[in-house]
C-alpha cells in the first residue's frame, strides 16, 4: 500500500479536523481495504500511541491511540527501513501506521477472527548482556546496556536480528547470540529510561579546583591586564579551561566572578570542604519544570542529570554552595529519587555513576506536607506526663508533646549548613514577646563571618541557649519553604505556631533536638 494514503480516524472526538480530513478521506476510499491474511496480527498499545497517515517522517499525525487499545496489525513486519506498522483502529475500521515500539503482540478480542499462522510476526526481545547495535555493514553504532528491551522487527538473516530499541527508538542489527526472548516495556520502565543514569553528559573539559600556595594576584587577561586584587594563600579556584597560557582562566566561588591566575602560583586541590548539616533522610518533591543536579553544589559544574516536577528527592545532607537566591546558599545532596510512572506508581529512578554525589539547589525543591508527628527518641523527658518538646532536624519538625502524646506538631526553619542548629537537650531559659535581633551578635568561626540583618518585632521568642538560639516567628521567609533549613540557627516558625508553643511552653520547658 502506498504512504500516507490511508484512511484517517472518522470521529477522534478530542482533535480538530478541517480540510485536509476531508481529502484523505477521497484519497483513502479509492484504496482496497486489506484483509486478514497470515501476516496480520493483534497487538495492544503499552502506551499513548501516534495514529500516522504514513510509515515515514513526512506523514501526518491523525491523533492519539489511548494505552491499552487493541489494534489489528496489518502487515507481518514493517516496510523497508520503516519502523511503523499499518494498522486499524477496531471501534470504527479506520486505517494508520503505528510505531513498533509502542505495540505488544496480543491475542484477538472479543468477536474478532483468529489470524492464521504466519511464517514470522515481531516479538519482544531483551539482551543478555551488553550488546554491540551494529549498522547493516557490521559497524557498531551504539552498545546496548544488559537487559535492553528491543523489538524484533524481521527473522534472523545470517544469524542477526533487525530490531529497534524501546528506549532510545534506535534501529539495528544485533547478533542473535547475544539477546532472548523478552517482555514490552511497562510504565516503570520507561521512568528508569528517563532518570540521570542514562544522561548523556559532556565531558569535553571538566572544571577542577587548584588552591593558591603563595601570595599572587587574579588578572583580567591572560597577558598583562588589571589586578583584581591579591589572592592569599590557601584560597581555591575552579579552572574553568584547559591551560593555553602562562595563567590559568578560572572561576572565584566567593566572589561569583572570573578571572586569570598565575599557573605557578597555585596548585591542584581537593576543592573546599562545604560546611553542611547531616540528616537522616529527608523528603521533598521537585518544584521546578525541571532541575539539573550537579557534581558539586555550584552551577558551573556539569550537570550529573535532572529531575523534572512531581519527582521525589531523599536528602542525606544539607550542604552550602553557590547562593542564587537572596540568602539561600543551601544545596541538598540527593541519596535517591523516585518518580510516579503512568500507571500511578512510584518508581526508584537510578542515578547511575557519572558523580559520586549530586547536589540540586534547595530553592527547587518543596518538603512533603508534615501530617504525623514522626517518632520521638528514646528519651525520660515527659515522665509524670510532663510538658516537653521534640525537635527533628531531619524531618524539620517540632512536636510538643505531654507526656508521651504528642498535642501539637508543627514545621520549622532550622540552621542551614555553617549555621546548624545545636543538638542536645536544652530548657527555656528566658522569653521576650517581641524582640529585636540583630546579626552583628553572631559569628561564624570557621569563615569569620557575621552577618548583616536586623530584624524588628520578632514575635513569641523563647531562647534556649546562653549564645541567642531561640523558638520564634519568622516572618521574612517565605512560607512555602518551612520545612527546609534556612536560619542562622534559630527554630523559625509561621507566626501562628510560634503564639501556640509561646501559650503552651514556659521557662524551663524542655527540648531535644535531633537529627
Amino acid at each position: 500500500m502506498p504512504l500516507a494514503t490511508v484512511k484517517p480516524l472518522a470521529r477522534w472526538r478530542w482533535r480538530p479536523w478541517g480540510a485536509a480530513l476531508l481529502l484523505w478521506s477521497v484519497l483513502a476510499a479509492a484504496l482496497p481495504v486489506p484483509g486478514a491474511s497470515a501476516d496480520g496480527w493483534f497487538a495492544r498499545t503499552i502506551r499513548p500511541a501516534g495514529f500516522w497517515s504514513g510509515a515515514d517522517a513526512t506523514a501526518t499525525l491523525f491523533g492519539q491511540l489511548p494505552r491499552d487499545t487493541i489494534v489489528e496489525i496489518l502487515e507481518g513486519r514493517p516496510s523497508p527501513g520503516a519502523t511503523r506498522f499499518l494498522a486499524r483502529e477496531l471501534d470504527e475500521r479506520n486505517l494508520g501506521y503505528i510505531e513498533a515500539i509502542v505495540l505488544d503482540p496480543s491475542d484477538p478480542p472479543p468477536g474478532e477472527a483468529i489470524p492464521p499462522p504466519a511464517s514470522f510476526r515481531p516479538f519482544w526481545i531483551a539482551t543478555l548482556k551488553d550488546t554491540p547495535l551494529l549498522a547493516g555493514s557490521g559497524d557498531s553504532i551504539a552498545t546496548l546496556p544488559q537487559f535492553t528491551k528491543a523489538m524484533a522487527l524481521t527473522p534472523p538473516e545470517t544469524g542477526r536480528y533487525y530490531i529497534q530499541d524501546a528506549r532510545t527508538g534506535r534501529v539495528g542489527w544485533v547478533e542473535g547470540t547475544q539477546v532472548g526472548p523478552g517482555g514490552a516495556p511497562t510504565p516503570e520502565d520507561e521512568v528508569i529510561w528517563a532518570s540521570p543514569a542514562f544522561a548523556t553528559i559532556n565531558e569535553a573539559y571538566r572544571p577542577w579546583w587548584v588552591a593558591a600556595h603563595r601570595v599572587t594576584e587574579l588578572w583580567s587577561a591572560t597577558e598583562g591586564g588589571a589586578s583584581f586584587g591579591a589572592v592569599r594563600i590557601g584560597e581555591q579556584f575552579l579552572v574553568m579551561e584547559a591551560q593555553k597560557a602562562a595563567r590559568l582562566s578560572i572561576y572565584n566561588p566567593v566572589t561569583r566572578n572570573f578571572a586569570f591566575v598565575d599557573a605557578v602560583a597555585v596548585g591542584p586541590s581537593a576543592g573546599p570542604k562545604p560546611a553542611a548539616v547531616e540528616v537522616g533522610g529527608w523528603v521533598g518533591i521537585v518544584s521546578g519544570e525541571r532541575a539539573n543536579l550537579r557534581r558539586e553544589p555550584h552551577t558551573v559544574m556539569a550537570a550529573a542529570g535532572q529531575v523534572v516536577r512531581g519527582d521525589e528527592v531523599t536528602v542525606s545532607a544539607w550542604v552550602e554552595g553557590e547562593e542564587l537566591e537572596a540568602d539561600n546558599r543551601t544545596w541538598a545532596r540527593v541519596l535517591s529519587v523516585r518518580r510516579k510512572a503512568s500507571n500511578g506508581k512510584w518508581v526508584d529512578v537510578p542515578l547511575g555513576d557519572i558523580a559520586p554525589d549530586r547536589y540540586l539547589y534547595s530553592g527547587l525543591i518543596r518538603p512533603a506536607p508534615l501530617v504525623d508527628a514522626p517518632l520521638p527518641p528514646d528519651t525520660s523527658l515527659g515522665k509524670g506526663g510532663a510538658r516537653w518538646i521534640d525537635v527533628n532536624v531531619t524531618h524539620q519538625s517540632i512536636v510538643a508533646y505531654e507526656g508521651t502524646t504528642p498535642v501539637y506538631v508543627a514545621p520549622v526553619t532550622s540552621g542551614r549548613p555553617g549555621w546548624a542548629t545545636p543538638l542536645g537537650v536544652f530548657r527555656i531559659q528566658r522569653r521576650v514577646e517581641s524582640d529585636t535581633m540583630l546579626g552583628s551578635t553572631l559569628l561564624r568561626l570557621d569563615t569569620r563571618e557575621v552577618p548583616d540583618y536586623r530584624l524588628e518585632d520578632v514575635k513569641w521568642t523563647q531562647y534556649f541557649t546562653g549564645d541567642g538560639t531561640a523558638i520564634h516567628t519568622n516572618y521574612w521567609r517565605n512560607p512555602a519553604l518551612f520545612g527546609l533549613p534556612s536560619s542562622h540557627g534559630c527554630l523559625g516558625m509561621l507566626e501562628v505556631h510560634a503564639r501556640w508553643f509561646w501559650d503552651w511552653a514556659n521557662v524551663g520547658t524542655p527540648l531535644t533536638i535531633h537529627n
